[in-house]
């Protein structure tokens, strides 16, 4: 993937999920998404329509 496509993914995640951290995509499989934050942790996202999700709040 490229980097402005990355950039892109980024920026889509953290306005929708206001997130106050940077992250760093990691991962893409289809509509999930593998992201770290800045501290540490692996998160991995789903995106549904124009929404991302926590992989737990879909389940």
């Amino acid at each position: 993937m490229d980097p402005a496509e990355e950039k892109r993914i980024v920026n889509e995640i953290l306005k929708d999920r206001a997130l106050p951290y940077s992250i760093e995509l990691l991962e893409v499989e289809g509509d999930k998404y593998t992201v770290r934050n800045t501290f540490g942790s692996t998160i991995i996202y789903k995106k549904k329509g124009s929404k991302y999700f926590l992989e737990d709040e879909l389940d």
